[in-house]
């Protein structure tokens, strides 16, 4: 981590604020042993119980990455959960990523609805963020893929959202 990053202080040490904001806000809530898997089951538990007369446990947002993907694996073979597989095609899918989607949903034996984002809207908004100048041009595309996940939540009565990220 250098100067070069956009927002970046150091303190005398020498330790960067991107440092202190894990040490402070992430790491006191990040549970990657079985204190966190103890904690994961519970809540797995507690959405399987909840939803057990439903045909979904939850709802999955799966872009075909690695976090995502990892997360609907885990959640279906560790925990047992029968979530509703949620993809948005905001026009930059990569052939990897559907490949990874179509292998999960199948060999998973889950239900998979996709929502497709106007390309030449998603476009002309990418391209408006990208003039200005303004750093994180993905958050269009962001912002409509959680919209649309809330919106098809809340049509299907489905309460439970499940996301994967990578700290």
């Amino acid at each position: 981590m250098d100067s070069t990053l956009p927002d970046v202080t150091f303190d005398e040490n020498g330790i960067s604020n991107i440092y202190w904001d894990f040490e402070n806000h992430v790491k006191p809530n990040w549970f990657p042993d079985e204190a966190g898997k103890k904690y994961l089951e519970s809540v797995a538990f507690k959405i399987k119980k909840q939803n057990k007369n439903k045909d979904f446990d939850c709802i999955l947002g799966l872009s075909g990455g690695v976090d995502s993907s990892y997360m609907l694996h885990t959640m279906v073979k560790e925990f047992g959960l029968r979530p509703l597989v949620f993809h948005v095609d905001g026009g930059w899918n990569s052939e990897m990523a559907v490949n990874n989607i179509s292998k999960l949903v199948d060999k998973l034996n889950l239900d998979l609805f996709t929502e497709v984002i106007n390309w030449n809207e998603m476009r002309d908004f990418q391209l408006a963020w990208f003039k200005s100048g303004v750093p994180h041009i993905d958050i269009p595309q962001d912002h409509a893929f959680g919209a649309v996940l809330y919106n098809f939540s809340d049509k299907y009565n489905i309460k439970y959202i499940l996301n994967g990220g990578n700290i």
